[in-house]
């Protein structure tokens, strides 16, 4: 699956009558292709959760279009929309009382038919799908029992079991623990390899430098995207958050691993 925006704004309406209107970001160009990851980067209010939005319809574009395998997202049906791409938005804590596998099972609703009821097919997917991401244990768990690292893996667990060609994360790995964050992000990885694209906004650059192929990052004075190395380097650091940072490089059980370091703030945001 290709996704693609083309010249993709947003704007909210003046909020009065002769008000010019609020751009939240103007003219993305980006693509992404079957397999590869993408990260989208920039400072609080900068757009980056409207930009899901607008990529996934929930809000109309001011201009431009989204399309997916060269189809206007606007011209599809919520079913085949739906059917090629899932969602994990930004959700911390359950207060649910379904057991893990029933919320996950939940995310075959696609797959069952309107008041039927669910498969053998459809439960042996959820059961594959907790046990592939390590949750198996949790099964019979109620959800608002758990942590919040493990509700999210629930939450992926409940994107997943519809087979999605694109799976779309808004700040997966934000609030969690080291350990937490890297099965969120080993996770992405594990999808690339089965073919599975993935969108996630962050605010750490160091997990777009080591997981994403490309980024984009959004809040300074046009839209940046391009390869990830490109990308997020110091400069671009300095101008869209406003912060002097260094990367560099380390080798680990010989991987070569980036990291990106913060060291003060420049002002000139």
């Amino acid at each position: 699956m290709k996704l693609k925006a083309e010249n993709v704004s947003f704007a909210y309406p003046g909020s009065s009558k002769g008000a010019e209107e609020r751009f939240i970001f103007k003219n993305v160009n980006l693509e992404l292709d079957a397999g590869k990851i993408l990260a989208i980067l920039g400072p609080n209010g900068s757009g980056k959760t409207t930009f899901l939005r607008c990529l996934m319809g929930m809000l109309k574009l001011s201009s431009g279009a989204c399309m997916i395998d060269d189809k206007p997202t606007s011209a599809m049906s919520t079913k085949e929309f739906w059917e090629k791409v899932s969602y994990v938005p930004q959700q911390r804590m359950a207060t649910s009382s379904f057991t893990v596998f029933e919320n996950v099972l939940l995310g075959r609703s696609g797959q069952i038919a309107f008041f039927g009821t669910p498969r053998k097919e459809d439960k042996e997917a959820a059961e594959k799908i907790l046990e592939e991401l390590g949750i198996i244990k949790f099964r019979d768990r109620r959800c608002n029992s758990l942590s919040g690292g493990e509700f999210q893996m629930v939450l992926i667990a409940k994107a997943l079991v519809s087979d999605p060609e694109l799976l779309i994360l808004d700040e997966p790995e934000s609030g969690l623990d080291f350990r937490n964050q890297l099965i969120v992000l080993n996770t992405m990885d594990k999808l690339k390899e089965k073919g599975i694209s993935c969108i996630f906004n962050t605010h750490y650059p160091k997990h777009a430098l080591q997981k994403a192929d490309c980024s984009l990052i959004l809040g300074g004075e046009k839209p940046i995207f391009g390869d990830t190395a490109e990308v997020v380097n110091a400069e671009n650091i300095e101008e869209v958050f406003g912060v002097r940072a260094v990367i560099n490089e380390m080798q680990v059980d010989g991987e070569t691993i980036k990291n990106i370091i913060p060291l003060y703030v420049t002002g000139k945001k």
